[in-house]
């Protein structure tokens, strides 16, 4: 095992071997831990069943095998986290990430295909308590279950909560383009682990007809792309997706474009190149640290894999997940999803310069944009690509008087621009395909911390960034040893959301037999309702929410891009021509957009 300074939970609560052992088929008897607070608040935690076989030496780079598993080995705490590195942390998220207990202390391995099953104590219901698996954000890159302290969920909420533990970054996302290595095992690992649950979960008093996906970032955008699995989707029956985008183009990758990185590697670690055979030889008996410098913060992410199947592989990821949405034949389920008010806005540090002047901000604003925004990296052809097109229509739909705005005023732009280009947009429009079938709930959430040294690394101006909502989800202003002294209100609020994210779990809708007077509409065609989600818990408007922003990036700008990045597929004639009426295209798009 290895040293990582990473994120660990340390659970503050009474620990003691409980009465209650589990018989699972196949892998033996595991005996429950009863883990309590105060000594009464008691629930059932069964640590570290093996839903796979450790993926190492020859089974690295190998989707998840489970046939047969392991046997189980009880254990009293959690097992290691999967291989990564603390590098992969963003200084964004360092406010949030401070709030967990010691979070800086953890072991990881590869032998780390591992989940957790919390059961509350007492009577089951008739039909088995739902069941909340959880899929940790991170980027694809770092996470490790330990850190989530499922212990008032599971005691308040009265529902199972699975943790687990999926390969992450190169170990989970490495592809030689070809069949020998598809990719994408961090997502056949979470389908595992699923599948366990489904065959397992009743021998807990779970209900393997209820069980509920719920993930953040990486884990909601994971979430989705089960949602396009044919096989994933027989496994669970309702998904919670927060802060996560599944649709966008850039969510997935090609394989092709491993290339360099693929003969990078091969160069570093003086591995034959070809055949695959011979590389991937060598590369799983590469050492874990070795490979996890090389990969360094590379930005893993699954791949479209559909054209790397072969006889012992079936693709997980067939077509762009846009594609499936849109097909009547797709499989859809209950859904809740949203976004916080100021997503990204961390990662902007300069917004807190408050001497900045109005010139550095446009600058600022337009350095963002060509980040954000499709660039054309094909330096050697002449054809005639103009993303200052696409920058022109962006800038003139969020103030075209940039120049001219205070410093307060341009947060707020950027903040829009983050936030609805890349989660609320997304979540916008998977609330429409998938509404057309099942029932669906959409929430942007405001409600920053009343606790002020929760926030007190944050600046006063932001409301809710990228994580803090997961505060309340949580329920972490019940949590021991976080170094804050909790304000009630947000206890308050905090079983607040709880019960509404359990209750979706438990019967598909937010507000089914809850005791607050709060009514989240759902989200329809016809009625596209969003809850904001503050001290009011009010469904959204238009004073508070710019639905205009959903049209144009959800219909208008992927014309606009299309019409820019085509050029280079033309003649260098046909080009000039369109790249000169494409201005009038913006023109008119934008027009039609404001005043329609």
């Amino acid at each position: 095992m290895f040293r990582l300074n990473m994120l660990c939970m340390y659970v503050p609560f009474c620990i003691c071997l409980s009465p209650e052992p589990v018989t699972i088929p196949g892998q033996g008897t595991i005996a429950g831990v009863e883990v309590s607070k105060l000594r009464i608040q008691k629930i059932i935690a069964y640590y570290g069943i093996p839903y796979a076989q450790p993926p190492v030496k020859k089974l690295r780079f190998v989707p998840p095998v489970t046939n047969p598993l392991p046997e189980i080995q009880n254990v009293s705490s959690y097992r290691s986290a999967c291989p990564q590195s603390e590098e992969a942390y963003k200084e964004s998220e360092l406010p949030f990430l401070q709030l967990i207990p010691d979070y800086k202390v953890v072991e990881y391995s590869e032998d780390c295909l591992y989940l957790n099953v919390f059961v509350p104590v007492g009577n089951h219901p008739e039909l088995g308590f739902a069941t909340i698996i959880w899929f940790h954000p991170g980027n694809f890159l770092i996470g490790n279950p330990s850190i989530w302290n499922p212990h008032t969920l599971v005691y308040r909420q009265r529902v199972i909560v699975v943790t687990v533990a999926w390969r992450l970054n190169i170990f989970g996302f490495f592809t030689t383009m070809d069949g020998e290595a598809p990719g994408n095992y961090g997502l056949l690992d979470q389908q595992a682990a699923m599948q366990w649950v489904k065959n397992n979960i009743k021998l807990f008093g779970g209900n393997p007809d209820n069980i509920c996906l719920m993930g953040y970032g990486a884990g909601a955008t994971s979430i989705g792309l089960h949602m396009t699995n044919p096989k994933s989707v027989e496994l669970f029956n309702k998904a919670i997706a927060m802060s996560g985008d599944y649709l966008s183009p850039t969510t997935i990758k090609m394989p092709e474009e491993d290339k360099a990185f693929l003969d990078s590697l091969a160069r570093k670690l003086d591995c034959t190149r070809r055949p695959v055979s011979k590389l991937l030889e060598c590369l799983r008996y590469a050492e874990v640290e070795t490979l996890l410098e090389i990969a360094g913060k590379r930005p893993w992410r699954p791949l479209l894999d559909a054209s790397l199947s072969n006889s012992s592989y079936q693709p997980f990821l067939s077509e762009p997940p846009i594609a499936y949405f849109e097909s009547e034949g797709s499989t859809k389920v209950p859904f809740l999803t949203g976004y916080t008010q100021m997503e990204q806005i961390l990662e902007i540090p300069e917004l807190n310069n408050t001497q900045i002047s109005s010139e550095a901000l446009r600058s600022l604003f337009v350095k963002l944009m060509q980040q954000e925004l499709p660039q054309n990296n094909d330096t050697e052809s002449s054809c005639v690509y103009n993303p200052d097109h696409i920058i022109d229509a962006v800038m003139f739909f969020y103030g075209p008087e940039l120049a001219s705005k205070e410093t307060d005023e341009f947060r707020q732009i950027v903040t829009d621009f983050l936030t609805e280009k890349n989660f609320a947009a997304p979540a916008y429009l998977q609330a429409l395909h998938i509404s057309k079938e099942k029932p669906v709930y959409v929430y942007r959430f405001d409600m920053k911390p009343s606790t002020t040294s929760a926030v007190s690394q944050i600046p006063e101006w932001v409301t809710v960034s990228h994580l803090f909502d997961l505060i309340y989800v949580w329920g972490i202003p019940y949590w021991e040893n976080t170094g804050q002294q909790w304000d009630h209100r947000d206890k308050r609020i905090s079983d607040t959301i709880m019960s509404l994210w359990t209750n979706f779990a438990k019967y598909s809708d937010p507000t089914a037999n809850a005791i607050f007077p709060i009514k989240w509409q759902s989200f329809t065609q016809e009625n596209p309702g969003i809850m904001i989600i503050d001290g009011n818990f009010d469904m959204g408007n238009s004073n508070n929410l710019n639905y205009k922003a959903f049209e144009f990036w959800n219909e208008y700008y992927p014309k606009i891009r299309d019409v820019a990045t085509r050029c280079c597929e033309i003649s260098d004639s046909g080009a000039t021509n369109l790249s000169k009426n494409l201005l009038s295209f913006v023109i008119v798009s934008l027009v039609v957009i404001y005043y329609v």
